[in-house]
């Protein structure tokens, strides 16, 4: 086992930076990452090659130490690179937070929010999969289902002792069984996870189909997929392909939307989705998720729950 430190210091990104908040907002890009007293572990790919990878950050804006483990030798600028776009490192927070503070209704949302970026996929299968699971789903349950299905049938590396399961790739995940998929907490989503997999299994270039269309063809492609609704499409193109025109609607962001800009009027979610990406353009994914992290903080969510 080869192994290696590498360090991200705060002066090579703009803005700010909280690994725990970000790692921990219930984004479905994948499940929360594996930590143990403090330093959060994952499985990724290098090249091609399964890489554990320790992560830890003490406080806002303090470097970030990784530490990696690998049965081969790796390239630490590709790592760097990978947790750049993983951690959305490259994206303007600066430019974001002028934008927050010209609307009243978002100027508060930062200081809940800050150094909250966007945790993006570094397998895309399982963030399709992730969002067709979070569908009227809780978190909790979700990302349980997501690490059973990583346990019992996901690669995985041993480090100290301790294995680190990736999930499988959609040739494996085709083969489970779909009453094994109904034990690990889907119920009916089972059908429709596998349906899916079939579907992009038909296409062997799928994904990069997907990066590589303009939203609304991305957006209309996606909602082929068994599962995928308009929500859950929104999801997998903010997350897994980071498309940041994306605003996931869901009942509860219906509600801060309405409170905020409608006067907590009846507005359908495509009505609010709409809204949205028209006010908020570019920003519309970071601003979904700054929103919604906000209102838990706030109590707002509380407030709309009565």
């Amino acid at each position: 086992m080869i192994n290696g430190e590498i360090t991200i210091e705060n002066d090579e990104y703009v803005g700010d930076f909280n690994l725990d908040l970000t790692i921990n907002t219930g984004q479905t890009s994948q499940m929360p990452w594996i930590n143990h007293n403090g330093i959060y572990y994952e499985n990724i790919t290098l090249d091609d090659d399964p890489v554990v990878i320790a992560l830890r950050q003490d406080k806002l804006n303090d470097p970030l130490y990784v530490k990696y483990f690998s049965n081969k030798s790796i390239n630490e600028d590709l790592l760097h690179d990978k947790l750049f776009y993983i951690f959305d490192l490259n994206y303007p927070m600066d430019e974001f937070r002028k934008f927050l503070k010209e609307d009243d209704m978002l100027s508060d949302t930062f200081k809940f929010n800050r150094g909250l970026r966007l945790f993006k996929a570094h397998n895309v299968f399982e963030s399709i999969i992730s969002s067709i699971l979070s569908a009227n789903n809780s978190i909790k349950r979700w990302t349980k289902t997501i690490h059973e299905i990583r346990k019992n049938h996901g690669p995985a590396n041993l480090v100290n002792d301790v294995k680190y399961p990736a999930f499988p790739d959609e040739k494996t995940f085709i083969k489970i069984p779909e009453e094994n998929l109904k034990t690990y907490g889907s119920g009916y989503r089972s059908s429709q996870m596998l349906e899916t997999t079939s579907m992009i299994l038909k296409k062997p270039d799928f994904h990069n189909e997907i990066f590589n269309m303009n939203y609304t063809d991305a957006f209309n492609e996606l909602n082929k997929l068994s599962g995928v609704g308009p929500k859950v499409a929104d999801c997998i193109l903010l997350y897994g392909y980071g498309k940041y025109e994306s605003f996931p609607t869901d009942v509860w962001i219906n509600r801060i939307m309405s409170y905020l800009y409608f006067n907590s009027q009846k507005i359908s979610n495509k009505k609010i989705t709409s809204y949205a990406q028209d006010k908020y353009g570019i920003y519309s994914g970071y601003v979904q998720l700054y929103l919604f992290n906000y209102a838990r903080k706030s109590g707002l969510l509380s407030q709309l729950k009565k």
